[in-house]
């Protein structure tokens, strides 16, 4: 694995030990190869798709159900940045402290964000067109569906 790869791995793994045997590596356009996890959630989250991880292009992308973040060695929220900021983030998401929310039209897809445990969902300004709004947790104490 590229260098990135594998120190993003050793904190992955350091935290989640029991990840190590579901994870893989991936052959990168440069010859190298990244890694990839992918967790299956309890039943109860009713997500389309589980926990991914993966570190390709020297930054972490992380994804449950259908949202996704990139973290990469700029992006954190000042006390976490990089490898650290995604770690940040999965512990959150399989604590339950952080939700996904995700906005349709029908069953069309319209875009995805966190939502934090007990907060409403607001409507993000880039989003006008949906019908429905989805939150899906990890553990599913937090999922609703509402019909906008």
């Amino acid at each position: 694995m590229d260098p990135f790869s594998i120190s993003s791995a050793n904190e992955l793994f350091a935290a989640f030990p029991e990840w190590r045997a579901v994870a893989r590596e991936e052959p990168a356009d440069d010859g190298s190869s990244f890694l990839v996890i992918e967790i299956k959630p309890p039943v109860e989250a009713h997500v389309e798709h589980g926990l991914v991880i993966d570190t390709s292009n020297q930054e972490i992308t992380v994804g449950f159900d259908c949202y996704h973040s990139h973290f990469d060695q700029w992006v954190g929220d000042g006390n976490h940045f990089g490898t650290q900021a995604a770690l940040h983030f999965v512990k959150q998401v399989v604590s339950e402290q952080v939700a996904v929310i995700s906005w349709w039209q029908g069953e069309q897809w319209r875009g995805s964000s966190q939502l934090e445990a007990g907060t409403q969902p607001e409507q993000p300004q880039w989003q006008t067109h949906f019908d429905r709004i989805r939150i899906r947790s990890w553990k599913g104490s937090l999922n609703a569906d509402i019909n906008a």
